[in-house]
């Protein structure tokens, strides 16, 4: 039988679980609940667990302008073209790597993970995408991100994991390097791959400060550098762009735009995790096997 003591430990513990549920989740709700919301009735009171006077309008206001349905486009195009183009580079360097006869293997990881650890900051990486002529373009959001040391270290040791006869089956039926990454080990490693994925999808869809530093053309800001400058930037001049659809609506407000605008920047990300996360915790378990 458990003890009282025990019954006391556990149930302080779930306890503290669920209130550290709660404080996580209840700022994403309130700003569900706000964008929901009529605006100036949200603005007379204290909004805290269900929308006052539901109301849909601050979504119709949000979709049908035009910068922010652009950057939502870019956003969407650079998480899914990124994301594809790191799974190639990067897992062909760690297939490469993951061949013990390949020749200077062992001057070449450390040549890796040097830069990993040292880097020459942001200024020399300034200069650098702005002497490619990587600035204004659309491409400074797939190239600089396309490799990952670390990425690239735990694709390899996957790798090595699998079973060689699976190759040499295939190197037997005629098949050569290429054919056996596409055909063989990538089918064969989709828990790492959708593991990696799953990292730079997110860290592209989240990113803003590449556009803010390389981009000047406004139809190449993503959401997240557009919303940076909704919130923090000039409010009055971009919510008045957005708000112009409905000028004979006077509910709308400043707050509940941005309150949605946020909602429509993080919900694609959060509707896409429930499909990885069943390959999500066997990559992580799987590619940490070995050290």
């Amino acid at each position: 039988p458990i003890s009282i003591g025990d019954r006391f430990i556990v149930a302080t513990i779930s306890i503290v679980l669920v209130l550290i549920c709660i404080i996580t989740i209840y700022p994403f709700w309130y700003v569900a609940i706000y964008s929901l919301s009529e605006g100036l009735a949200a603005s007379s009171v204290i909004v805290k667990f269900f929308p006052v006077k539901p109301t849909f309008s601050n979504y119709l206001a949000v979709f049908q302008n035009a910068n922010l349905m652009n950057g939502f486009l870019v956003s969407v195009t650079r998480t899914v073209l990124g994301a594809a183009l790191h799974i190639i580079v990067t897992g062909l360097a760690a297939y490469a790597l993951s061949k013990r006869d390949l020749l200077f293997r062992k001057i070449l990881v450390p040549f890796f993970l040097i830069p990993m650890y040292f880097t020459g900051g942001l200024l020399p990486y300034y200069i650098l995408i702005t002497k490619i002529d990587l600035d204004n373009n659309f491409f400074v959001y797939l190239l600089p991100g396309a490799f990952s040391v670390f990425n690239m270290l735990v694709m390899k040791v996957f790798f090595e994991q699998l079973p060689s006869s699976l190759e040499e089956a295939a190197r037997i039926d005629g098949a050569g390097e290429l054919r056996i990454f596409t055909s063989i080990i990538l089918p064969s490693s989709m828990p790492i791959i959708a593991t990696i994925l799953m990292f730079v999808g997110v860290d592209q869809w989240n990113s803003w400060f590449d556009a803010l530093i390389f981009i000047t053309n406004q139809k190449l800001l993503p959401l997240q550098a557009i919303l940076y400058k909704i919130i923090l930037e000039s409010q009055a001049s971009s919510i008045e762009q957005i708000m112009k659809f409905t000028q004979n609506n006077k509910t709308m407000t400043p707050e509940a735009i941005k309150m949605t605008t946020v909602m429509v920047s993080t919900l694609p990300i959060i509707m896409v995790y429930p499909f990885l996360q069943r390959y999500f915790i066997k990559g992580i378990m799987l590619g940490a096997i070995k050290g």
